[in-house]
Parts: structure tokens; C-alpha cells; sequence
């Protein structure tokens, strides 16, 4: 199975142009989007175009990402939420979890980490593919390269449940590939020079990614 993953899209109509050509050089068979994928206005027509792309897209809300997107996910063709839902797609499992961490100006999707992790947790495993916003404490999380500032109940997910892969965004400096435990954490947030990621799993074979 090959995914093209990206996040913070923040409701930017030229991102489309970044997805479709990121499907193309995947050679994709899903799209994941881990939130942010809309800013603080109504984007009605980036949602109808991301509806048209030519796979599945399976998304997470973000701290910017109004509640009606899971609503409108449940009337789209070709979106699903994967908010506390685990998807199976060519036999991979997929499992999300939508909002970010209590941060210091306005958040649409926070939530409370304790309860919200003991929820997920469960409905991870192994093989699976965990979709969040933010990055688990200690991984592709430093702000301005400076403190960390990921998810603590991320980390202990991975420490419990040690799923295959862990797709986030929210700190976009931190963008890149790299390994907590057993996990393949990959933060595809988008700018002007990250192109989002693409992640290969083929069976029995250690999943790898790479940025584009």
C-alpha cells in the first residue's frame, strides 16, 4: 500500500496542486490529511476538490478545523473522518484521532488527553496506521528547533501500542522523518519547500517513508 500524506493545507486552494502532483509521484493508493486542512473561514470549494481526487482520502480534524468537516466527511463520496474510527484500506488499518493539544489562541479541536488517548489506545495495533495533528512529545515537535512541544498521551500510545506508523503535523518546522520505539512517526506538514511524504507497507516488510 502506498499513502500520500500532508497536513496544513490551512484552507490554501494552491495545496490542491501540491496533493494532486504528490498522488502522482506516490503513485498513491490513499491520501491521508492530518488536519489544519481548512483555516478559520468557510472553504466550500477546497472541500468539493478535495472530493474529486482520484483516491480515497481519509483525514483528522486540526486546531483550525471547523466541526461541520466531520459532518460533511459523512456526506462526501470520498472523504472519511477517521476521528476515534479505525478504517481498513488494502488490509492496513487506519485510526485517527481529531484536535491538538490546549494551545495559547483559538482552537477549534482541542482535547483532553487523557480521556481521549484511553478511548484510542484500544483500537490500536501493531500493523496499524495512527493519524493525528500533532506529533507525540519528543519526536518531530521542536518549535523553532528550540522546546518540545508534542503530545505526552502520543508518546505513551506509541510506548503501549507501538503502531506502525504515526502520520501528524501542527509544527511545521519540525516536518520530517524519524523513529520513536518501534513507530515510524512522520510529520508532512506543507510549506513552501515540503511537499508532504509518501509511505510505503508492503507485507512483511518494515514500513518506510520519504519526503517530497
Amino acid at each position: 500500500m502506498r499513502i500520500f500524506a500532508a497536513s496544513d493545507l490551512h484552507g490554501k486552494h494552491r495545496h490542491i496542486a501540491i496533493l494532486q502532483e504528490g498522488i502522482r509521484q506516490s503513485r498513491a493508493d490513499a491520501v491521508v490529511l492530518a488536519g489544519d486542512i481548512l483555516n478559520y473561514r468557510r472553504s466550500p470549494d477546497l472541500l468539493s476538490r478535495l472530493d474529486k481526487l482520484p483516491v480515497p482520502v481519509y483525514i483528522v480534524r486540526g486546531n483550525s478545523d471547523p466541526a461541520y468537516l466531520e459532518r460533511w466527511a459523512v456526506q462526501s463520496r470520498n472523504i472519511r473522518s477517521l476521528h476515534l474510527n479505525r478504517v481498513s484500506h488494502d488490509g492496513v488499518d487506519l485510526v485517527g484521532v481529531s484536535g491538538t493539544l490546549p494551545i495559547p489562541f483559538h482552537s477549534r479541536a482541542g482535547w483532553h488527553e487523557s480521556q481521549t488517548l484511553r478511548k484510542l489506545i484500544p483500537m490500536v495495533h501493531s500493523c496499524a496506521i495512527v493519524v493525528a495533528h500533532p506529533p507525540p512529545r519528543g519526536c518531530r515537535d521542536q518549535v523553532v528547533g528550540r522546546f518540545h512541544a508534542g503530545s505526552r498521551g502520543l508518546s505513551q500510545l506509541i510506548h503501549e501500542a507501538s503502531p506502525a506508523v504515526l502520520v501528524c503535523g501542527h509544527i511545521h518546522e519540525a516536518a520530517g522523518v524519524d523513529r520513536m520505539g518501534d513507530t515510524l512517526v512522520v510529520n508532512c506538514a506543507l510549506g513552501s519547500n515540503r511537499h508532504g511524504a509518501m509511505i510505503v507497507l508492503e507485507n512483511g516488510q518494515t514500513p518506510v517513508a520519504t519526503m517530497l
